[in-house]
């Protein structure tokens, strides 16, 4: 990939609408983040995957000829305390905004929220992780954060194809990425979790669904 020339550095503005091209010699998975404040716009949730496509692969809509569903994944320790939303939070989800102490020590822990795509404890709507059987689904998965943000997606269920080879589970570190493909023969609800311990009692788990 290379840079174009006269890039225009800057800001975009609310409701504004900025076309970026690239020119690229390679296709996979690529991760993109504000860097207006790289960490405080992490925690944001301004951060997300661009999947490239090699040329002659790829539907008119831009999707793998190759695969059926794609299903886009990130795990991260978002910390909330750091996020520029956390004004607005909490004059919006506590009852007395100026009893609250940021720098308290059990505060900040309360909000070291360990999601999968920014939800905990499985309550990821379902039907945005649902597939059928025998369908050819690509995983883009997708880490972010910091020296905790060590993480091993795990699928119950059901095994993936990632670097080669057959397993249920693989590897991320902070801004890493991965793709991993399945071929689920397994119908139902099944888990889908970093397999660190504490984030699992933390809730870094969600669910994904094969239907028949």
């Amino acid at each position: 990939m290379r840079r174009l020339r006269n890039w225009p550095l800057g800001v975009v503005v609310v409701a504004a609408v900025l076309t970026i091209a690239f020119f690229l010699a390679m296709s996979g998975l690529l991760g993109y983040h504000a860097h207006t404040d790289e960490v405080a716009d992490d925690y944001a949730g301004l951060v997300g995957p661009m999947v490239i496509t090699r040329a002659g692969s790829a539907r008119p809509d831009g999707t793998p000829i190759d695969v059926d569903r794609e299903l886009f994944v990130q795990l991260t320790v978002s910390d909330e305390i750091a996020s520029p939303y956390l004004a607005r939070n909490m004059d919006r989800f506590t009852t007395d905004p100026a009893s609250v102490d940021p720098a308290n020590e059990e505060f900040g822990e309360s909000n070291l929220m360990h999601t999968v795509n920014g939800y905990v404890f499985g309550n990821q709507p379902l039907s945005s992780m649902t597939v059928k059987r025998y369908q050819r689904v690509r995983w883009y998965l997708m880490g972010m954060g910091t020296e905790v943000d060590l993480h091993t997606p795990h699928w119950h269920g059901n095994t993936v194809v990632a670097l080669g080879m057959r397993t249920d589970v693989v590897s991320l570190l902070p801004a890493s990425m991965m793709i991993a493909d399945m071929v689920p023969d397994d119908v139902g609800t099944w888990l889908f979790h970093c397999h660190v311990n504490d984030h699992i009692t933390a809730g870094m788990l969600t669910r994904y669904r094969v239907r028949p």
